[in-house]
């Protein structure tokens, strides 16, 4: 997996099962593995568009804006089906 992308407000494990230990999901993503996260995207509209092709393989192209220095910058996510 390259990436993780979900369309929930929260994307981790509340409250904590480990004391101190805050974001424990994006220490694991973000820190241990190096793996990107993309969070409150509009997986209903992919789906829809899934459906209506009948394909559910499809290349998703997410370019971060060219901020220097910048984390958690906005996306604009094409999926070409």
């Amino acid at each position: 997996m390259a990436a993780v992308a979900n369309d929930t407000l929260t994307f981790e494990i509340f409250p904590p099962e480990i004391d101190n230990l805050w974001l424990p999901v994006h220490a694991l993503d973000l820190v241990e593995m190096g793996m990107h996260q993309g969070q409150n995207w509009n997986l209903e509209a992919l789906s829809t568009a899934c459906a209506e092709e009948s394909r559910y393989s499809f290349l998703l192209s997410a370019m971060p804006e060219p901020f220097v220095g910048g984390t958690g910058t906005p996306v604009s996510p094409v999926a070409i089906l």
